[in-house]
């Protein structure tokens, strides 16, 4: 993605963060897929660190604290909007204004990663895989879920496995999710 084309898309969702909650697509399409990103950790982990990647005003983050209260929160989004509203709407996180290719996290610091519907917008999507992956804890799982089509930068789902397997993720589980978009399941081994 082009630098412009990174700022157009900040400058978009700096404007949509003031409606993004009372959005149709919420109930539409993004609790759904929030749901499904939830039901696909493997029984049994319980995530002690979460990274929502692309967290918008912090939807997924307050479903995450809903199932896991004891764990710690971290959001990040690269959109001005998107973050002040996050912080006001989920106070049992830390939201940072920063980008998927710059983490201000340390190395090793959360065990469960997430990005929903985010994916195709990041500037620097093998970089960000590899950020995900440094933040990333041994045996911690980043559960992927984006679109196959429309604008950004999608991939197909064989290119996101070859991108996380090149990154030293192993493919937990790869499954469609409405016909437009995939679930990637993987973990830091």
């Amino acid at each position: 993605m082009s630098m412009s084309s990174a700022s157009n898309d900040r400058q978009q969702f700096d404007q949509w963060s003031e409606s993004y909650e009372h959005s149709y697509l919420q109930w539409l399409l993004f609790d759904r897929v929030h749901r499904a990103v939830i039901k696909q950790l493997p029984a049994g982990v319980t995530p002690t660190g979460i990274l929502d990647i692309g967290c918008g005003t912090g939807r997924l983050l307050r479903r995450l604290h809903t199932e896991w209260p004891k764990a710690t929160l971290v959001g990040i989004d690269f959109s001005e909007g998107m973050v002040t509203k996050a912080r006001q709407l989920t106070p049992t996180a830390t939201i940072y204004q920063a980008s998927s290719d710059h983490m201000p996290l340390q190395d090793d610091s959360v065990d469960l990663v997430t990005t929903t519907m985010s994916f195709h917008h990041w500037s620097d999507q093998v970089h960000g895989v590899h950020e995900a992956y440094r933040v990333l804890q041994h045996g911690g799982y980043f559960i992927l879920a984006d679109t196959n089509i429309g604008h950004g930068s999608p991939l197909s789902r064989s290119q996101v496995k070859a991108l996380l397997s090149s990154s030293g993720y192993k493919i937990k589980s790869q499954r469609s999710f409405l016909p437009f978009l995939t679930i990637t399941v993987a973990e830091k081994t």
